[in-house]
């Protein structure tokens, strides 16, 4: 008799499962449509947080370097251990606004019209009025877009007549403002490339000029900058936390002031660590992302966001990178070179991300990935299709982020340096046309065509991480075969399979001129 019992009792349970069902108030959609809703809300439509650092090298984090790291960054320790990091992730420039170029767009910097150093406020727009963005791509598929810090890919100013005979206040070490008054408008900024809203500054000599949307709102102290922005981000959560929550998502990005120059830590972190200001700058750092993470938890958020840490280059040697290391700080870790730079230390960056339920904590991949790369990772989160001539040069590699093979996985990256000196990475292999740093390390270009040194570099990056043997002259087979791909990579205007695109630019790629050149010449 059980048997028969049992299957009386199911079949009860499931008659009054059904009666209850059919009282539900609401929407039509079944218990299982909701559940399923909501599933697809939590795992393909996260909010993103996207925190870029400036001027910060792989070494500067303690769980990155654990034993040539000799500042306290507690909060990426720990974002370390609840996420997964990239140990070979690069930024296509060693330099800011190349960097940032690559980000938004998902198209080598080289191929713009700025073939080397940084933009400097004023100008027309780097990125194109018509050429999609990455939160232009999170707009279209119904997320809120907000930026909050520095933008450095150029607006111009547009002084209205109500302000046009205000005194320009007076520049100082303590306070770095725009040649413009409060109230200038700004055209061509972040809220006409995808964001809906901004709050930041142009670049680092303009910090003191703090811009709402389009226009300067108001002008403070270089100290104040990092925590004011702070602020800004853990109100902007907690604002968009109640429609997040409905199914709304929201895509942030912090581009941070800090550790870049001018190095202004607080006085509340002033005195925090043994390294001197720029220690206490790389520990306020740290604080202003525990900040960050602290928000999305008040708020509930923490679940269903994939938070993003990483940086636009390496350290800058105007951190006084041998008193650091005199010290016990690498910023670089085990890499040659420094911001500026066409070795790994120029370009080879911090990249920490977290998503729980999805991205397995305390785990790491050394997949290849480039910057560029974040919008067809993106893309293909959101199940957008990217036109031919969109994100030319990126990569998903969402797979590797769930803890999967990645298809059709990155093999080759591009590096740039401040001068605009190449270099191919592929696989193991690494090949740079120039005879020293490309940038700002010793030996520079000039001292090491001075020096004799062959006019090209070929290292094995897996038996010399250092950059330090120069095997050029024993594999000019594997010289010429990087050189050939090089020279494709860059003719067909893309690096991903598709239709051929055009520079906007003619691009030298060797620049053999510039291993004589002085630096202002360049």
């Amino acid at each position: 008799m059980k048997p028969f019992v049992n299957a009386y009792l199911l079949l009860l349970c499931c008659i009054l499962i059904a009666c209850n069902s059919s009282k539900i108030e609401g929407p039509k959609e079944s218990i299982d449509q909701h559940i399923l809703s909501n599933q697809s809300i939590s795992s393909d439509r996260p909010n993103i947080v996207f925190i870029f650092a400036d001027d910060m090298g792989y070494g500067e984090i303690e769980a990155l370097n654990p034993e040539r790291s000799n500042i306290p960054t507690p909060h990426l320790n720990q974002f370390v251990r609840d996420g997964k990091i990239f140990t070979d992730a690069h930024t296509t420039s060693s330099v800011c606004t190349p960097s940032r170029y690559a980000l938004m767009t998902g198209r080598y910097n080289w191929r713009s019209r700025l073939q080397h150093g940084v933009v400097t406020g004023g100008g027309e727009p780097l990125i194109a009025a018509d050429r999609l963005t990455v939160p232009a791509m999170f707009k279209e598929k119904g997320y809120s877009t907000a930026m909050v810090g520095k933008w450095h890919l150029e607006y111009q100013y547009e002084v209205p007549e109500a302000v046009k005979d205000v005194p320009l206040s007076e520049a100082t070490k303590d306070f770095m403002p725009a040649p413009y008054p409060v109230g200038t408008k700004i055209i061509g900024g972040p809220v006409t490339r995808g964001f809906e809203s901004f709050y930041g500054f142009h670049h680092s000599r303009e910090m003191s000029s703090m811009v709402r949307n389009e226009t300067i709102e108001k002008e403070i102290d270089i100290i104040d900058v990092l925590p004011n922005m702070t602020n800004e981000v853990v109100k902007l959560i907690g604002q968009k936390a109640a429609e997040a929550k409905k199914g709304n998502p929201f895509f942030l990005y912090f581009a941070l002031n800090s550790p870049h120059t001018p190095i202004a830590p607080a006085k509340a972190w002033q005195g925090k660590t043994e390294l001197d200001a720029y220690g206490d700058f790389v520990a306020q750092t740290d604080g202003s992302v525990g900040a960050v993470l602290e928000a999305l938890e008040k708020n509930s958020l923490t679940e269903n966001t994939l938070v993003i840490f990483s940086t636009d280059n390496g350290t800058s040697r105007a951190a006084d990178i041998d008193m650091l290391q005199s010290k016990g700080h690498y910023p670089s870790a085990a890499l040659r070179g420094s911001k500026a730079d066409v070795w790994d230390g120029g370009h080879r960056v911090p990249f920490i991300t977290r998503w729980p339920g999805v991205i397995a904590a305390g785990t790491e991949s050394d997949q290849l990935i480039c910057l560029s790369d974040m919008f067809a990772t993106f893309a293909e989160l959101l199940s957008y299709d990217l036109a031919e001539n969109t994100a030319e040069d990126s990569w998903s590699f969402l797979p590797a982020l769930k803890g999967k093979t990645i298809a059709k996985p990155r093999q080759s990256v591009i590096h740039h340096s401040i001068t605009g000196r190449f270099a191919i990475r592929d696989g193991d292999w690494k090949l740079i046309f120039a005879p020293g740093s490309g940038g700002w390390s010793s030996p520079k270009d000039i001292a090491a065509t001075a020096q004799g040194l062959p006019e090209i570099q070929l290292y094995n990056l897996t038996e010399d991480l250092g950059e330090m043997n120069n095997l050029s002259d024993n594999h000019k087979d594997k010289v010429q075969s990087m050189t050939a791909l090089l020279e494709k990579i860059v003719a067909d205007g893309r690096s991903t399979p598709g239709t051929l695109q055009k520079n906007d630019v003619d691009i030298d790629i060797f620049k053999p001129s510039w291993n004589f050149k002085k630096e202002s010449e360049q």
